[in-house]
């Protein structure tokens, strides 16, 4: 049996740890919720506005840990843009249909490589550029198969 002493050393050094991992844990869900208010929300409010002058219709939502932004035309979704992060990385989330109307959802990144970035160094303009090549994308595919239908 353990020397009490070490018994209660032990006890009190994993509430350290214990301590440690919740504080970081709180610090990097303020980093997100930051992230989230400061530079996502403000992307989407800018591609709203801009998608409304194309008689898009645009909802946008922002909460502590995930931000969508659906585009609608006519009645037929056609891009549901989410951001997401795990841990402090962030990556786009694509929700469509094609043109058979099969729902089709994918992941992306926003930059090319293998090497991770955090947070602190995706830019709104990064992400407003992200979502128009994926929103153009598809886009280009949904209508170009009705054009070839007629």
């Amino acid at each position: 049996m353990k020397n009490w002493k070490d018994d209660l050393k032990e006890f009190f050094e994993e509430g350290d740890i214990d301590r440690a991992r919740k504080k970081r844990d709180a610090e990097i869900r303020l980093k997100v919720k930051k992230f989230y208010s400061s530079r996502v929300q403000p992307a989407f409010k800018k591609l709203k506005k801009e998608l409304e002058r194309y008689g898009r219709e645009v909802s946008i939502a922002v909460s502590d840990n995930i931000a969508a932004i659906e585009v609608e035309f006519e009645g037929r979704l056609e891009l549901n843009y989410q951001v997401k992060v795990r841990q402090v990385y962030p990556y786009p989330e694509i929700h469509y249909q094609d043109a058979s109307g099969n729902g089709i959802w994918a992941e992306g990144n926003f930059r090319e490589g293998i090497r991770k970035f955090d947070i602190s160094s995706l830019s709104t303009e990064e992400i407003m550029q992200n979502f128009l090549r994926e929103y153009k994308a598809r886009l280009w595919i949904l209508y170009k198969k009705q054009a070839t239908d007629i």
